[in-house]
């Protein structure tokens, strides 16, 4: 499947009041059956929310925002859908969490995995309820497991679902009709009025069919529709894998960069928008003092600085893409691996860094990969990314210091290489690793890989190749002796920096 946009024709101030009332009162009816769907009661029937709808059908329920019946059912399977997408973004989180807890048996794991299966037990649970299930677990187990999966979800929760911005309607075949008028596409849209629908001249030519939604901001009016989509046989027989940069969008296992000019286009586009926006504090301030409604109307206003952010996410999406379309056409794989990169970063750098890489669009990177890898036809992996850059592939030796900015030289054996093509390199060595899992927490990495450096340095301490022995490092790494270590830990934690910890803990774990 494929999301397709369709522009529409600027519309005229009649035409577009229209749409912006239509948006409202649907986005007004979302919000409704979202805040409605919000007792437990109703959440236990979320996976039969057909029942749900046929009660208020029976019920006679008209929409008090003035909607249609098709438009007010098509805004209750919205508020379903969003309802749905909460709970089970949540549940992988808590997923994991159980994944995680160690003193779980297997049964008592088994039975948090189901209570996070239907809406019916979780309901219950969360009501205070004990729902059973169809095997046996102990009372005393199965209370443990509630007490502990109910307190990840509170933890876990934020506020719940809602509509900030009415500016989206839904469109079943029933609502809309297609035709042709000069060499023209037009779009007939049921409106809030019945009987009259609003013809609306597309630009471009594209079938239309299935469910639509309709995007009406600022004045500029979209359609969005799915495609199927039927991947060609693919032809490949290599695994290339790649590192994503910041300078360059990715880096493969030979070195070649793709995208060379994304750093300096995301740089520019982040220094732009922060100066704009420190001007604007002072404005915001200035106004907020005075009071002046004249200086937020006219110089306060968000629809061009809107369209100057979305006019540089496009640049960038659009370098994302060339760097794309350049790895296949050169390299053709037929398994592409990349590093995951939907998990939360820290960076213990300078303010202005952190900025730069906030802004850093990894999410439309991995997405268009997903996607390009649906319509070329090649598999698509991703691999824990934890040390990838700091670790050597020719000896496995993992260490901070083995990086410095773009350039790798490993402290142990003196291999020197680009570091975003060692990362890639390690990436290719872990996939398919059985102790280093995608969902591996990093310190745990971190430890595999130092026993796997510790017993190479044995196997060729065994094999008595010179310049290779654990007595050869240890006279090149010296370790502190246990005066300095004491005084070390006894030195107080603040004001060292997260590096200076890890280095320490190496120096102590290696020796």
């Amino acid at each position: 499947m494929r999301t397709v946009t369709r522009k529409a024709r600027t519309l005229n101030s009649l035409k577009a009041q229209i749409v912006l009332n239509l948006c409202q009162a649907y986005g007004k009816e979302k919000r409704y059956w979202l805040e409605k769907l919000k007792s437990w009661t109703l959440q236990a029937r979320l996976d039969y929310p057909r029942s749900i709808r046929d009660e208020a059908v029976k019920l006679k329920y008209r929409s008090s925002f003035g909607l249609q019946a098709r438009h007010w059912k098509l805004a209750f399977e919205d508020a379903v859908s969003t309802w749905d997408k909460y709970w089970q973004a949540l549940f992988v989180q808590v997923r994991h969490k159980i994944a995680a807890y160690k003193t779980l048996s297997e049964e008592e794991r088994h039975y948090a995995y189901w209570l996070l299966k239907g809406y019916k037990q979780f309901a219950d649970l969360m009501e205070g309820g004990c729902p059973n299930p169809s095997f046996e677990i102990p009372t005393i187990s199965a209370s443990r497991v509630r007490a502990m999966v109910k307190k990840s979800i509170k933890k876990i929760r934020g506020k719940a679902p809602s509509v900030k911005k009415m500016r989206r309607v839904s469109f079943d075949p029933n609502c809309y009709e297609v035709f042709m008028h000069n060499g023209r596409q037009y779009l007939k849209l049921m409106t809030l009025e019945k009987g009259k629908r609003l013809t609306v001249p597309l630009l471009g030519m594209t079938p239309i069919s299935g469910n639509i939604s309709l995007i009406f901001s600022e004045n500029e009016l979209s359609i969005h529709l799915t495609q199927d989509l039927e991947p060609p046989v693919h032809k490949g027989s290599t695994i290339e894998a790649v590192d994503f940069g910041y300078t360059e969008v990715m880096t493969d296992t030979s070195g070649d960069r793709y995208g060379n000019q994304f750093g300096i286009t995301l740089t520019s586009l982040s220094e732009k928008l922060h100066n704009k926006m420190k001007k604007r504090h002072r404005l915001h301030a200035l106004e907020k003092k005075n009071h002046t409604p004249a200086l937020r109307k006219y110089n306060l206003g968000r629809q061009k600085l809107n369209r100057q952010v979305r006019k540089g996410r496009k640049t960038l999406e659009r370098q994302i893409n060339q760097g794309i379309n350049q790895l296949l056409e050169k390299k053709n794989p037929t398994l592409l691996i990349t590093e995951d990169l939907r998990h939360v970063f820290t960076y213990d750098k300078p303010k202005t860094v952190n900025r730069k890489f906030s802004s850093w669009v990894k999410g439309t990177i991995q997405d268009r990969i997903e996607f390009k890898a649906l319509a070329e036809g090649f598999r698509h992996e991703q691999v824990n990314p934890a040390y990838g850059s700091q670790t050597c592939p020719n000896c496995g030796f993992v260490d901070s210091e083995n990086r410095k900015r773009d350039r790798f030289r490993c402290l142990h054996c003196r291999h020197e290489d680009i570091a975003d093509r060692v990362a890639a390199l390690n990436y290719a060595n872990r996939y398919g690793d059985q102790q280093i899992g995608r969902y591996t927490p990093y310190v745990q990495v971190k430890t595999i890989l130092l026993e796997r450096f510790h017993r190479r340095l044995e196997a060729e301490q065994s094999a008595t190749v010179p310049g290779r022995t654990l007595d050869t490092v240890a006279e090149a790494h010296p370790p502190p002796c246990r005066e300095q270590f004491t005084a070390r830990r006894e030195k107080p934690r603040t004001g060292r920096s997260l590096r200076e910890r890890n280095k320490n803990e190496y120096v102590f774990t290696y020796f």
